[in-house]
């Protein structure tokens, strides 16, 4: 399998079957328009869907560097899952328990949304709801989930939101070589990623939003956009540059660019996906420290993912970073591990980006009305539901309505900023080095080792 890392293709899997449909149109020298949406990921493109839905007479535009879906959304694992980076007890000590089940709720409604304009647009993403299992790999795993379990269940969660299975159980959903149970929930699908950006987009450009993209912006202030030939005028800017942030004076230091790569097998035969017993698609990730995660696609390949890459200096992102050859083979060693049937598969792609990530973890909304600024981002990887409930909630809140999203606690949230360098590439270095080696402490010993797990999270 790690042989054929040398010759797989190295752009998304998901671009075969995602094709553009449109030419490239660059922002002309100078424009105005009523909502300017910097950045045309997910976040960008649901914003201008709610928008051209709430009033078809806005006047939109969506600013892109590259191309529609270059960034994180077009090339992410292609989970579409209701959870945030932070469990609802988590947010619950930050927000108070109310408003965390509350945040959860409308992220699990999310899922539904997605599927009802996917339906209703006709976006072929291959969208399918599946559900998510994590399994625990060692035992160590399998406490730490379970307690997991128990503390959701305290603050109110029930087991129609997760539930423990044991291994027997799993066995129900996916066979892999080795679980000591795991945790599963319904509020998760799958989709091709690039496929919904584009479809999104043609759906956009037939509502006459326009989509400016090779297009780079250069600065956001008092509701223009400078950018490499002009700028545009706007009653409100929204930033939507999760990864690419750190170089607008608003978000520098609130999110540094992490970089989570991929590979996608070949197309599985239907006697592997047989034995793997992969029957409804869920999705996959294990316990550790170290996240991976995976799902099988709609043509029957494993899509596989993990962070471990490491942190450039300065937040720097460049197309070079996308390819880690040691982190691929990483990778790939782990589908080996979990699927045996599958370590002969050829690898034939292999991707890689930055995703946005916030020193608190917690995604966020921002609206100064003075400033005809907002910002919407910090997903550190959850991001293709939570684009939608983030775009809702911008939405409701420009436009003054009084609805459960507006009472969401996520609105003008403030993350700590991320320390200056080199502190930050320190840090974050360390704790990626701190998880892969606590995991593998954990996997030969069957046990945490403290000391490192207390500087680990002391370090978060």
């Amino acid at each position: 399998m790690t042989d054929s890392l040398r010759d797989a293709a190295t752009f998304p899997v998901w671009h075969e079957t995602a094709q553009v449909d449109w030419q490239p149109e660059a922002a002309p020298s100078a424009a105005e328009v009523d909502v300017a949406i910097v950045g045309g990921g997910l976040s960008g493109l649901w914003t201008a869907f709610y928008l051209s839905e709430a009033e078809p007479r806005t006047r939109i535009a969506v600013v892109e560097a590259r191309r529609i879906g270059f960034g994180a959304s077009g090339r992410n694992g292609g989970w579409c899952s209701g959870f945030f980076p932070l469990l609802p007890s988590e947010l619950a000590d930050r927000f108070g328990r109310d408003a965390a089940l509350a945040a959860y709720r409308e992220s699990f409604a999310s899922i539904d949304e997605v599927q009802r304009v996917v339906e209703s647009e006709a976006i072929e993403c291959q969208f399918h709801r599946g559900g998510t299992i994590q399994s625990a790999s060692t035992t160590v795993q399998a406490s730490r989930l379970q307690e997991v379990v128990r503390r959701q269940h305290h603050l109110g969660m029930t087991r129609d939101d997760l539930r423990w299975l044991s291994p027997v159980e799993v066995r129900e959903h996916l066979r892999l070589a080795e679980t000591y149970g795991a945790i599963f929930s319904p509020h998760c699908a799958t989709v091709n990623p690039h496929a919904l950006v584009t479809g999104l987009a043609r759906v956009l450009r037939a509502r006459r939003v326009h989509l400016w993209e090779d297009t780079v912006v250069h600065e956001i202030r008092d509701g223009m956009v400078e950018h490499d030939h002009g700028h545009v005028r706007a009653a409100l800017v929204v930033q939507a540059t999760e990864g690419y942030s750190n170089g607008f004076h608003q978000t520098k230091r609130r999110v540094v660019p992490l970089y989570s790569l991929m590979v996608a097998t070949e197309p599985l035969s239907a006697a592997v996906v047989s034995d793997l017993g992969w029957t409804n698609r869920v999705t996959f990730n294990d316990g550790g420290n170290m996240v991976i995660y995976a799902q099988l696609t709609a043509d029957n390949r494993i899509a596989f993912g993990g962070r471990g890459a490491p942190y450039h200096f300065a937040s720097r992102v460049r197309d070079s970073f996308d390819l880690d050859t040691s982190t691929h083979r990483r990778i790939t060693e782990s589908i080996a591990r979990h699927f045996p049937a599958v370590a002969d598969a050829s690898i034939t792609h292999r991707w890689g980006g930055p995703l946005g990530v916030p020193r608190d973890w917690i995604p966020t909304m921002t609206l100064n009305r003075s400033a005809r600024y907002a910002r919407l981002g910090g997903y550190t990887g959850d991001g293709v539901a939570a684009t939608n409930l983030f775009a809702r909630m911008l939405v409701d809140t420009w436009h003054q309505r009084d609805t459960p999203l507006t009472r969401l606690p996520f609105i003008n949230h403030h993350s700590p900023l991320w320390e200056p360098e080199p502190f930050r590439f320190l840090g974050i270095n360390a704790l990626l080095k701190l998880s892969e080696s606590i995991d593998s402490h954990e996997a030969r010993h069957g046990a945490s080792p403290r000391i490192r797990q207390r500087i680990f999270d002391a370090l978060l």
